[in-house]
């Protein structure tokens, strides 16, 4: 019901209402942004694909124009006229991890100045999860996919065989892919550390870490394979724990381990986090630190050359891992030539005033 201006009230005709909500709710097309600035839709549409194929006056005002009549573009339209919808799917098991925000900065980095979108999915380390994810993906016809840290491949390598789009990889060097991949060798990134420490002087060391993923796991396998070398191997010095890798994880491990190996004199911990929480725990109960009992971490976050003692830990490059396997990726999507197919990023030790 309406109210005219003398009071009186009727009904509003259904074709103004519907006209009404019909403005209020069609989304902006493709033709109407051509008609405001004067160019035909397919000039649009390529300016918003490749910005450099116009003049720069006329690129200006597509974007204003596309801004003032808050025009978004049809991803799946856009699938269906082309080979891709233009976004670039990265599947990870651990966003909320500080390890993969440099890893995202890199590739951000990469396709920042690109016509390419980045979409995220985390799989919280559930290796089932992993094949579902990609495939979903993979319906919506996208530019290509990023697999940061697969767990399994059982079940990846047959949608990767058969994609219609370029599938880049970071992996620990062992795992199956063997194009399109970048990462490191994690067995050496947990033997190189052990080595450092013994050759410290350390001598009963022990590994804090759950082995929850194939990365860690690989870890536990090259610090064991060292310490068995050097007559040292005791099952008794790896700990872990259910709990995300944190500081107060890392304070409760400690504190159970000292109960059960007193004599201790060393610790490899996977995250910065789990380490220093160790160094909390030896300053609370008067442990000295790198006399008594030296530490190191891994990852290399901001804070480990910070604390007292700064933290000697292991470097691991993961925004130029980022940058090389979205660089490769990208080459892939254009049809270019990779620069290398299969790249070892490495690490690196850093020592600090955790250890002697």
């Amino acid at each position: 019901m309406v109210e005219s201006h003398d009071g009186r009230r009727g009904t509003m005709s259904k074709s103004v209402e519907w006209g009404r909500k019909s403005r209020r709710d069609a989304p902006v097309k493709l033709s109407d942004v051509a008609k405001k600035v004067g160019v035909s839709p397919i000039t649009i549409s390529r300016a918003l694909r490749n910005p450099e194929i116009v003049s720069e006056d006329l690129r200006e005002e597509i974007l204003r124009i596309v801004e003032e009549m808050g025009y978004i573009p049809n991803l799946a339209a856009r699938a269906l006229a082309g080979r891709h919808n233009g976004i670039v799917a990265v599947i990870t098991p651990a966003l909320h991890q500080y390890g993969f925000t440099s890893l995202m900065i890199g590739i951000e980095d990469r396709f920042r100045n690109t016509d390419l979108t980045v979409q995220y999915s985390n799989t919280l380390h559930h290796a089932e999860g992993e094949a579902g994810l990609l495939k979903s993906f993979l319906t919506q016809k996208p530019a290509g996919v990023i697999i940061a840290g697969a767990e399994s491949y059982r079940d990846l390598l047959p949608l990767i065989d058969n994609a219609a789009c370029p599938i880049a990889h970071v992996t620990d060097l062992s795992q199956e892919p063997q194009k399109l991949v970048v990462g490191l060798d994690h067995y050496m990134a947990g033997a190189e550390p052990t080595r450092f420490l013994l050759s410290r002087g350390y001598k009963r060391i022990a590994f804090f870490g759950r082995g929850a993923d194939v990365r860690s796991r690989r870890r536990i396998e090259g610090y064991e394979a060292v310490m068995r070398g050097a007559g040292r191997f005791d099952p008794d010095l790896i700990i872990g724990g259910d709990a995300p890798s944190r500081t107060g994880l890392g304070r409760d491990l400690f504190a159970r381990l000292i109960e059960r190996v007193p004599d201790v004199d060393a610790v490899f911990a996977q995250s910065d986090e789990l380490a220093l929480g160790v160094l909390i725990e030896c300053k609370a109960r008067g442990i000295r630190v790198p006399e008594e009992l030296g530490i190191c971490g891994f990852n290399d976050l901001e804070f480990s050359a910070f604390i007292e003692p700064s933290l000697t830990t292991v470097y691991i490059p993961r925004q130029d891992i980022g940058y090389r396997v979205a660089d490769m990726l990208l080459r892939a999507i254009r049809d270019e030539p990779p620069d290398e197919d299969r790249v070892d990023c490495g690490f690196s030790i850093i020592p600090r005033g955790s250890t002697r």
